[in-house]
């Protein structure tokens, strides 16, 4: 424990300007009574209230006996609210009037600090706090403050006790948890998703059923149907093992602010939604960070490792850094010959494509490549509203040029056999389940 403050206490200012008031006007009250013999109390007033600050100083100085314990949980969700319980404990002989302050992390939100009470000797005090983490990554809660007020009230000290705690802020995994009760790839259906039917549409045979009405002959196992004398189908799932790599963008495209997201943290969501559904699904799931920093985390399977997906990328944000689409694609062709779907996620802009149409045309040679475009607002923004002087029409002008720019090179992937989606940030969860499971659906690894 470490004193680190020492102020006069709201006491201590009210009885000094009583004071200080009283001096003005006792002169007068002397010079109108005439009570010269009593001009010296203000002096004497002083040096006992002097004495008396002294001795409190003197008494309460020492170092308090208080013990604090702080219950966290050891992993956050950002934006999601967790209580935090903190208990105190005083161990000393005498009372302690005390105000307690959690030293935590700058960006957390919590409305409820500081947290005053009485503290008789061996009596502990509970108390409760909200957090609201409102970024990703490692955080550390280093210590406990408390102010105590002396043992008379005018002066109040400031301890701060060394009680660190640390803890992983992730994204916020309320939705994964949503889709726990899913039983395999069947059910994967979430608001804005399509929903397939996967009914003898697969590569793998999985059973022998009864025939449907409407169903493809091609289906019927005529083996079966003579042995048991009625129509029975083959019933197909989707081919399992496959490989999934996400390549996402943590250059400086990635930094631009959508609500209480910035794009990467929308892109991040909808990966960790995507690893889930894949690994789900049985398939392989690699993961691949370029721009500002190179993570690359490969061969993840089974829905109970996204775990390790989150705390891979947890604390990656993106860096005022161009991000190399060539070079990413050139390190990724070295660690993963074998053929799978590459979901490259970014924002693109129109000086991009010269740079991304030859990484694609790359990754194209031996893998099945969609790249999934963040749209930003700001052309839709500009195209809506009203144009009234030549200032307007320049800059609708130059959004509509650059939209459409943007569309074309869009096109340009297509027609060199590469999916693509360009969607605003919020529509980003839907469209990058949808590519895999249509890539899935219709057995194109």
């Amino acid at each position: 424990m470490k004193r680190i403050a020492l102020r006069p206490a709201r006491r201590l200012i009210h009885t000094v300007g009583f004071l200080c008031v009283f001096a003005l006007l006792f002169p007068l009250l002397v010079i109108w009574n005439g009570l010269h013999q009593l001009s010296a109390v203000p002096l004497a007033f002083a040096s006992v209230l002097l004495g008396v600050l002294c001795y409190d100083l003197f008494n309460s100085r020492r170092q308090p006996w208080i013990a604090v314990k702080r219950d966290i949980p050891t992993n956050l969700s950002v934006h999601v609210a967790q209580k935090v319980s903190v208990a105190l404990a005083n161990r000393g002989p005498f009372e302690l009037d005390i105000e307690c302050i959690e030293h935590i992390p700058e960006h957390w939100i919590s409305p409820r600090l500081p947290h005053k009470c009485a503290l008789a000797p061996g009596q502990i005090a509970e108390f409760e706090y909200s957090i609201t983490p409102t970024q990703r990554g490692k955080s550390l809660i280093p210590a406990t403050e408390v102010v105590i007020r002396s043992r008379l009230g005018f002066w109040q000290f400031s301890w701060l006790i060394a009680h660190h705690s640390e803890h992983k802020v992730f994204p916020n995994f309320n939705a994964i948890s949503d889709l726990a009760g899913l039983q395999g790839s069947v059910n994967l259906t979430q608001a804005g998703l399509k929903k397939f039917n996967k009914r003898g549409s697969g590569m793998d045979f999985m059973q022998l059923r009864d025939y449907r009405e409407g169903e493809s002959i091609r289906q019927i196992d005529w083996r079966a149907t003579s042995r048991f004398n009625k129509l029975i189908s083959k019933e197909y799932q989707e081919e399992k093992n496959q490989h999934v790599i996400i390549m996402l963008d943590s250059g400086r495209r990635m930094r631009v602010q959508d609500d209480e997201l910035s794009y990467f943290d929308h892109a991040l969501n909808s990966l960790i939604m995507l690893s889930y559904t894949a690994l789900k699904n049985g398939d392989n799931l690699s993961l691949q960070s370029f721009g500002s920093e190179s993570r690359w985390l490969s061969h993840v399977r089974g829905a109970k490792n996204v775990g390790r997906v989150m705390n891979h990328f947890y604390d990656l944000y993106p860096q005022k850094i161009a991000s190399d689409y060539l070079a990413a694609a050139q390190e990724l062709l070295l660690k993963q010959p074998k053929r799978a779907l590459i979901l490259l996620v970014s924002c693109l802009r129109d000086e991009d494509f010269a740079d991304l149409l030859k990484a694609v045309q790359l990754l194209k040679a031996k893998h099945l490549v969609a790249v999934i475009s963040i749209e930003e607002p700001i052309y839709q923004q500009i195209e809506s509203q009203q144009v009234e002087n030549f200032d307007d029409a320049l800059s609708y002008a130059s959004a509509i040029k650059l939209k459409t720019s943007i569309e074309q090179n869009m096109q340009r992937l297509r027609h060199n056999g590469v999916m693509c989606i360009h969607g605003p940030a919020h529509h980003l969860t839907p469209s990058v389940l949808n590519t895999y499971l249509s890539v899935k659906k219709a057995g194109l690894l």
